[in-house]
């Protein structure tokens, strides 16, 4: 009983560790596109500013050119951020997640049995120390039930199996 309530909560361990494993790859992930978001917005700010500028430069003035060139590459980080803030586990943290609801189950069940036991020892407990109080009370009571009428009883099953045999 205790022992699979051991391994019950060893398989749940397995199974926070797998989630939490599952997360950090995510996290991870996430991570390196914010971080390739923003090498992207810090190259394509230098690039295309200067190619950008050039170009409007003529057309816009100075000064428009380069705002235009500096939201379009804001805009892009900005959709990259995006892509990277919905980006979430594959179906293995479904897996993850069953296992670990049947382990907190199966220690849920282990816990009710244990509780069961320990109540039924308790209560065994109690049985026998009212047999001892009662025995230390009215002690003929006590030796006339707790003794003499079960080695009866035995005694008179025992004499008709002797006739049943003869």
């Amino acid at each position: 009983m205790i022992d699979d309530l051991f391994r019950d909560l060893r398989h749940l361990q397995k199974a926070d560790a797998l989630i939490g494993k599952i997360w950090l790859n995510v996290l991870a992930c996430q991570l390196g596109l914010f971080l390739f978001a923003g090498l992207i917005a810090i190259f394509g700010l230098g690039m295309t500013n200067v190619a950008g500028l050039y170009a409007l430069q003529t057309s816009l003035g100075s000064v428009w050119a380069a705002v235009v060139v500096a939201i379009a590459d804001f805009v892009l980080a900005a959709i990259v951020i995006l892509a990277a803030r919905h980006y979430k586990p594959g179906a293995e943290i479904v897996l993850a997640d069953d296992a670990r609801q049947i382990a907190i189950e199966a220690i849920q069940a282990d816990a009710r049995d244990l509780k069961a036991t320990l109540d039924a020892f308790g209560q065994d407990i109690r049985d026998t120390k009212d047999l001892i109080a009662g025995f230390v009370q009215n002690p003929l009571d006590a030796a006339v039930q707790n003794l003499l009428i079960p080695a009866a009883t035995s005694i008179i099953k025992g004499l008709h199996s002797k006739k049943d045999q003869a």
